[in-house]
């Protein structure tokens, strides 16, 4: 399996799935990373997405780690991205919570 994946400034990483964005039609994590105002890191190559700079420089901060390219592929594209980002408070405020929210329940 054909994978980009690289590490980002708050330690979490973003997977991409390559074998999926060959046959993406709207290629539209590339489009959304590269609005204005956004990380603009990804770039298109050989038909897939790709680094436009090296993994350091991305871990250093490159990427704004603002989560549209994940959400503009999940609702426009082939369900390629993921971004896994670290919330350590989250867990703590979960594991305090006297009743468990929906999603974490068990069926």
């Amino acid at each position: 399996m054909k994978v980009l994946e690289f590490e980002v400034r708050s330690g979490g990483s973003i997977r991409i799935e390559l074998e999926k964005c060959e046959s993406c039609e709207t290629k539209a994590c590339v489009k959304m990373c590269n609005t204005q105002g956004m990380g603009q890191i990804l770039e298109l190559k050989d038909g897939v997405p790709a680094l436009k700079y090296s993994l350091e420089e991305v871990k250093r901060g490159a990427c704004t780690e603002d989560l549209g390219c994940e959400l503009e592929c999940e609702l426009h594209g082939n369900k390629a991205l993921v971004i896994t980002l670290p919330l350590p408070e989250l867990d703590e405020y979960l594991e305090g919570l006297s009743e468990q929210p929906t999603y974490l329940r068990e069926a």
